[in-house]
């Protein structure tokens, strides 16, 4: 009888997570960041090549004539307003910049991107390091102020460009990362990312 109670299969199916702060992540969760992370080197490897290949243009090659240009039907480009976070320090001086679309999507929902400066420091890669922040989801309104105002931010290389603004960003909400073992909590008030 012992024999068919331990066949049995188990009805309270698989035992919960059990996470210990600051301890070490499951090897599961470790394979799919290492899966994923593989997977961006591929297609930023593959989008390099295509670049190059646009690039060239109309050239005359071994093969013979390649023209090669890229299309793209994308709505938005470097000239469409966008919203700029700023993500604080405790003492009031801005850390880091962020830079954001507004999306709608086809639903009629709207979200913006914003990334968790935490889940960066720990070596997440940025695909998994962004916040969908739905309107759905979370309360937030863009003040129409700023908008059409022009920014003068400068690139991890150090060279100076500007965006366009659509406005500010305010949500009284709490908003949070929701990666493992990741605590980033944060309110925005007039595109200021504050830590609660």
């Amino acid at each position: 009888m012992s024999d068919e109670k331990e066949a049995a299969p188990s009805t309270v199916g698989a035992g919960p997570l059990v996470i210990v702060k600051g301890g070490t992540t499951p090897s599961s969760y470790d394979n799919e960041l290492a899966k994923q992370k593989h997977l961006t080197e591929v297609g930023r490897a593959h989008q390099d090549k295509q670049m190059r290949a646009a690039a060239a243009g109309d050239a005359m090659t071994s093969q013979g004539f390649v023209s090669s240009r890229l299309h793209s039907l994308r709505l938005l480009d470097r000239g469409s307003p966008r919203l700029v976070l700023l993500y604080m320090n405790r003492d009031g001086t801005v850390r880091q910049h962020g830079v954001s679309e507004v999306v709608t999507l086809p639903d009629g929902d709207e979200l913006f991107l914003m990334v968790c400066p935490r889940c960066l420091e720990r070596g997440v890669p940025h695909g998994n390091a962004q916040i969908q922040v739905r309107k759905s989801h979370r309360k937030w309104e863009i003040d129409m102020k700023r908008m059409g105002e022009f920014v003068e931010l400068t690139d991890p290389y150090g060279k100076p460009f500007h965006v366009k603004l659509i406005g500010t960003v305010s949500s009284d909400e709490i908003l949070r990362c929701a990666n493992f073992n990741c605590n980033w909590a944060v309110r925005i008030e007039n595109s200021k990312v504050v830590e609660v």
